[in-house]
This record gives structure tokens, C-alpha cells and sequence, in this order.
């Protein structure tokens, strides 16, 4: 079975690694906006909650994309072309949960799982972020996260009312 990309948002403690790992791998500069990871904070509440790209079975991501720009990897990983790109931001909007964006350069970017060796899980210390096979109690996670979609809106707006749903649930 393949391996996913998981969050435990009840070991996330908001600590912003993997972030600045990311940001630091992806783009050569500690800059958590430029991460392919991001987190809300819920400090009243004692949450943090990361955002994730879930890799979907069937990606709307690549579904909307008019030049098939985004397809699916040999490790499983939901990628982008960046040479085929033609930076419509169509892939930006389909994202039920905000994880694709536009860079300085109008080119889509989005989480690659690192070739198989995610940064952000192995600096993640809380273990927050797993990188596993999926188990039973695993795939029940993922599947209750991924049945969250929101269907419009710019992607922090997304990931705000994702993380708006998990703290309901988790505080």
C-alpha cells in the first residue's frame, strides 16, 4: 500500500519546524508563507492545526488543470510541471483545502512529499506529521480530514475554515 502524508493535530504544539524546513528545502530561504506546509494557530484554544496536502485519489487540482500541467508520480505524490504550467491559477481554486498556490512567477507550486522523504515529518518533534503506510486508525483520520472540502475562496481562506472545523472538534 502506498504511504500518505498525515496530520495528528493533538501533537501539534504550533511550533513552526516544519515550516521553516520546507520553506528552507523548497525555496533556499526560511520564509513559512513560501512553505508547502502551513498551520493555524488557535492559542486561546491551545490548538494548532497544519494544513496538509492530502494527495487525493482523484486531485480536483489536476482535474482542473487545461494543460495536465499536475498528475500523480511514481511515489504517489500529486505534483506539478512547472516547464508545462501556464499559471491560469485554475488548479489554485479546484483545491478543496488551499494547499496550491501561485508563486512569484505565476507558476503553480504545491507539496511533492520531498521524492518520498518528507522535511517537514522529520523535523517534526511532536511527531505531528506522519509519513507512513496507512493502518486502520490512520485511514479513518484522513478520510474524516479530507471529507472537510471547502469550495470556494482564496487558499488561506480555505485552510482557516478547515482549521476552524478541526479546533470544533478537537477543543
Amino acid at each position: 500500500m502506498q504511504k500518505f502524508i498525515l496530520s495528528d493535530i493533538e501533537k501539534c504544539t504550533g511550533c513552526g519546524r516544519c515550516t521553516l524546513a520546507c520553506s528552507a528545502l523548497k525555496e533556499g530561504v526560511f520564509l513559512p508563507t513560501r512553505s508547502r506546509i502551513h498551520f493555524a494557530n488557535f492559542a486561546r484554544h491551545g490548538l494548532s492545526v497544519p494544513n496538509i496536502c492530502f494527495h487525493c485519489e482523484e486531485p480536483a487540482c489536476a482535474e482542473a488543470c487545461p494543460v495536465d500541467a499536475i498528475s500523480r508520480n511514481e511515489i504517489g505524490a500529486v505534483v506539478v510541471d512547472r516547464d508545462a504550467c501556464t499559471g491560469c491559477g485554475q488548479c489554485v481554486e479546484a483545491c478543496p483545502y488551499g494547499m496550491v498556490w501561485l508563486d512569484d512567477e505565476d507558476l503553480a507550486y504545491k507539496c511533492d512529499l520531498c521524492g518520498g522523504d518528507p522535511e517537514c515529518v522529520k523535523v517534526c518533534q511532536p511527531n505531528a506529521i506522519i509519513y507512513a503506510e496507512p493502518d486502520k486508525r490512520s485511514l479513518k483520520e484522513r478520510q474524516l480530514q479530507m471529507s472537510k472540502k471547502i469550495s470556494s475562496g482564496e487558499p488561506e481562506e480555505k485552510r482557516r475554515a478547515m482549521a476552524e472545523i478541526f479546533k470544533k472538534r478537537y477543543r
